[in-house]
């Protein structure tokens, strides 16, 4: 069989490791359906068939690519010596993967978005909360990716130095929405961003999208800029926080500087904030994420 297709026994193991690779992956993305059902606590067949409920669907949408792209992390790499290792090996880290886009999702409702229960807001059909919750969740799916393709161990300690990342992930994000919400409060007379979301303000939960995902994709390079070591494994993980806070601020900075070039003559702040103007809303957005990807670029 191997002579006639060319295919030698290390071929034939490593395309079967592939096989199930993705096996699992299609079984986790699957199953992440019901888990987007059971954390908006509803029927997501109701939800998306009945109801034709869209924000639950870009929820859910967010939720499967968040999946997809620790799934990716998880899967790349050595093989393992075993099948048996293999199965244990990225379904356990699919099986994390499912479980940190619940908790950051909770996090988000109760820590990072106090004053609005984003969750029943996706179940009333509210998109720009839906939005929302899709920045934070493919946010932490691009982090954890990079995470997983830096971390070269798939022991214990990998998971958790996994772990370890999502709190810092979302001590970061928690900044980022904190700025956002000083940012808009400013802006209109001290009104609180989390009632302009409950409110299904599409045009600042597009803005806000753009910043999160931008400042993802900025910190995916900071694992090219710190190198892993088993050694000093916990000096790594802390000069990896240390660079992604750097990196954080930067993408803020740098985006402030670009939107005022593009965007010169044009009162941001009265556009989106007030006029709900999708189009500023949506450059704004994609300078963000041109600046992280000009991150992942130079340094990744």
């Amino acid at each position: 069989m191997g002579d006639f297709t060319g295919l030698d026994s290390v071929d034939v193991y490593a395309y079967s490791i592939l096989l199930i690779d993705l096996s699992i992956a299609v079984v986790m993305i699957s199953g992440l359906r019901f888990l987007t059902g059971l954390v908006a606590n509803v029927d997501s067949a109701e939800e998306l068939a009945s109801r034709d409920n869209a924000a639950f669907g870009i929820a859910m949408a967010a939720g499967t690519v968040s999946l997809a792209l620790m799934l990716t992390g998880a899967v790349s790499g050595e093989l393992g010596a075993s099948y048996l290792e293999e199965i244990v090996s990225v379904g356990s880290y699919g099986l994390l993967g499912l479980v940190l886009i619940k908790v950051g999702r909770l996090i988000q409702d109760k820590v990072l978005l106090r004053g609005i229960e984003i969750q029943s807001q996706i179940k009333s059909g509210n998109v720009a909360a839906a939005l929302v919750d899709a920045a934070n969740t493919i946010a932490i799916g691009l982090i954890l990716r990079a995470v997983m393709l830096w971390v070269e161990s798939e022991t214990l300690s990998g998971l958790l130095v996994v772990l370890a990342a999502f709190v810092i992930t979302q001590l970061l994000l928690a900044l980022v929405t904190s700025y956002r919400i000083q940012v808009f409060a400013r802006r209109n007379n001290g009104n609180s961003l989390q009632q302009a979301f409950a409110e299904g303000h599409v045009a600042l939960s597009i803005r806000f999208m753009g910043h999160l995902i931008g400042v993802a994709l900025a910190l995916t390079a900071a694992s090219g800029v710190v190198a892993y070591s088993e050694q000093t494994l916990w000096i790594a993980l802390m000069t990896w926080a240390g660079v992604t806070l750097l990196f954080t601020m930067l993408v803020s900075l740098l985006a402030v500087i670009a939107r005022n070039v593009i965007l010169a003559g044009v009162d941001v702040a009265e556009e989106v904030d007030q006029q709900h103007n999708l189009g500023v809303a949506a450059i704004e957005a994609a300078i963000y994420i041109s600046i992280g990807l000009f991150f992942t670029a130079l340094f990744a």
